[in-house]
């Protein structure tokens, strides 16, 4: 992944092939649902945890707007044990 810059906006792409929904949550940022499934792009909607249902895909931008290291993650425990996050870190 390459290294995110301040003030910029990123979209997040979730791709979710397995049977298990996946809460994710992006720390100290809110982001934009801008697709669900196939439908049509979307504004306005601000989320900081979004459900990615089992077997779809969704689509979020956020605004790289408040620096330092934030944690993204499943909220479901036993997926965060089996390693379901990373630190998303910049100046």
């Amino acid at each position: 992944m390459a290294p995110l810059i301040s003030g910029r906006r990123y979209r997040l792409q979730f791709i979710n092939n397995s049977v298990d929904d996946h809460p994710v949550h992006l720390h100290r940022h809110s982001f934009e649902l801008r697709r669900i499934g196939a439908q049509n792009e979307i504004r306005g909607l601000m989320k900081d945890v979004a459900l990615v249902d089992a077997r779809t895909r969704m689509e979020v931008e956020f605004t790289a707007d408040n620096p330092g290291a934030s944690l993204f993650h499943c909220h479901q425990q036993s997926h965060m044990d089996g390693g379901f996050m990373m630190l998303f870190d910049y100046a």
